[in-house]
């Protein structure tokens, strides 16, 4: 009779862990996604489906304006989008956070904000984008052992690019 509790509980802790945890990989929220404070690209228009992880940015006669290099944010010149992307809201050890994007992979947390020295639940990015370049896809995985969750930004169709001149193309 001891020996069947024991197997009972054994089995019952494995399937709890499994369906805990999954066997990949714990699934999280996807994240919080909105434009980066400073607008950086200018003043558009900007929807984001949280269910695909797609980010639609600009429109038709919307301009995406040029920005010059940023050393301070690790930038060259180009037009770009800043999206400001906060983890989902659960507890999580962000100090073994991932992001990859255009095959640059960042680890340890060290792309979150700091505040005084205190790492952030949020980060900011810049990715460059063009007529020819008009989508950027990224990852992240907020925490070992969950899954890595992919995004995508989309620059919508009719949207147009501002070059070094200020001219419009």
């Amino acid at each position: 009779m001891k020996r069947k509790i024991k197997i009972f509980l054994l089995m019952s802790l494995i399937l709890t862990t499994v369906f805990s945890f999954g066997c990949g990989g714990r699934e999280l929220e996807s994240a919080s996604i909105t434009r980066d404070d400073a607008r950086t690209g200018g003043s558009l228009s900007f929807v984001y489906n949280k269910d695909t992880r797609k980010i639609y940015v600009g429109g038709e006669g919307e301009v995406i304006q040029y920005s010059s290099a940023n050393d301070a944010l690790g930038f060259e010149e180009g037009c770009r989008v800043g999206l400001k992307i906060t983890a989902p809201d659960e507890e999580l050890d962000l100090s073994t956070a991932t992001l990859e994007m255009n095959d640059i992979k960042y680890s340890m947390g060290n792309f979150l904000e700091k505040i005084n020295d205190k790492p952030q639940r949020f980060f900011n990015i810049y990715p460059a984008v063009s007529k020819q370049d008009d989508t950027v896809e990224f990852s992240i995985t907020w925490q070992e052992k969950t899954k890595e969750q992919k995004y995508k930004l989309i620059i919508a169709s009719g949207t147009k690019f501002m070059n070094k001149d200020g001219e419009i193309e």
